[in-house]
């Protein structure tokens, strides 16, 4: 074999070992993200469930007597909290899922990168 082509199959077998390390290291953070975005789908689901129970709960102390207004106007405070930790569960997912569009992208960027010059349509 000549130096030149000994040369090439190092210079490949090299950039193959790169390129498995980063699809591992890629996969790993896929697999993170996904892991968050569970999380998170979790957390907005138990807002929403306590968003739902706090809006009830607001009409119901709408329709008493003006001696429960106090009790409305803290049902309200906790309902805007929640809201508030809603849209930054929202945020959240919405990042999240950025992250993941990236990281796919770059998966697409390094398997052209990488692909081999015979399998090219």
């Amino acid at each position: 074999m000549s130096d030149d082509t000994e040369s090439k199959m190092e210079f490949i077998v090299k950039q193959h070992e790169i390129f498995a390390t980063d699809m591992a290291d890629l996969k790993e953070a896929q697999l993170r993200q996904t892991e968050n975005i569970d999380q998170l789908t979790l957390y907005v689901k138990n807002i929403t469930g306590s968003v739902t129970e706090l809006t009830a709960r607001g009409a119901e102390f709408r329709e008493g007597s003006r001696e429960d207004g106090e009790n409305v106007r803290e049902e309200r405070k906790r309902l805007g909290l929640a809201i508030t930790e809603m849209r930054k569960g929202f945020d959240s997912l919405i990042i999240a899922n950025e992250v993941t569009r990236k990281l796919t992208e770059d998966i697409g960027r390094l398997a052209i990168r990488f692909e081999s010059p015979g399998r090219r349509a």
